[in-house]
């Protein structure tokens, strides 16, 4: 590790951006807490400002949720009224989340190539494999790893049921 502490990322400044400043202020003013007991040498701000938050970054970690908890409800509620099951992430439901979900990460992906063209951005967004492919296709330059820890969640099972304690003996 870059560090030569086992754990630690290095860092000199974690910014959060949000729309929706109202939601955004409650998490960052506990990160803020956190990061000042825990790192007083990473720098931390949060922002609306798509400029502050892009400007000068290397890696931007995107999860974003585009119509919040209310279109997660409908997307598994209207399925079911058909007798279809579904969640977020396949079905019709994670369609409907994946149709949403691809514009909110293409105007992240514009930002951060506007305002930082070197940098990378971590994709945790879902539905995972609609959005990757979706970026794949419209931003086929763009540095993006879109990632899903659903493998990870297979890794565990899959040392279960070979008798292991943790998918890491695999």
């Amino acid at each position: 590790d870059a560090t030569g502490e086992p754990g630690r990322f290095p860092l000199r400044a974690l910014k959060f951006y949000d729309n929706d400043g109202a939601r955004q202020e409650i998490i960052a003013e506990a990160c803020k807490v956190i990061l000042k007991e825990q790192a007083p040498e990473i720098a931390f701000s949060y922002t609306t400002d798509p400029e502050a938050a892009f400007t000068d970054v290397d890696f931007v970690m995107a999860h974003i949720r585009v119509g919040k908890y209310p279109m997660r409800e409908k997307d598994e509620k209207i399925p079911l009224r058909h007798g279809v099951l579904g969640q977020e992430t396949c079905g019709p439901g994670g369609i409907a989340y994946g149709m949403r979900s691809i514009g909110g990460v293409l105007e992240l992906v514009d930002y951060m190539e506007k305002y930082s063209p070197n940098a990378w951005m971590l994709n945790y967004s879902n539905p995972a494999a609609i959005v990757a492919e979706a970026t794949r296709r419209l931003r086929p330059n763009a540095k993006i790893l879109n990632i899903c820890d659903m493998p990870i969640g297979i890794e565990g099972r899959m040392a279960q049921i070979v008798g292991l304690q943790d998918r890491k003996q695999m």
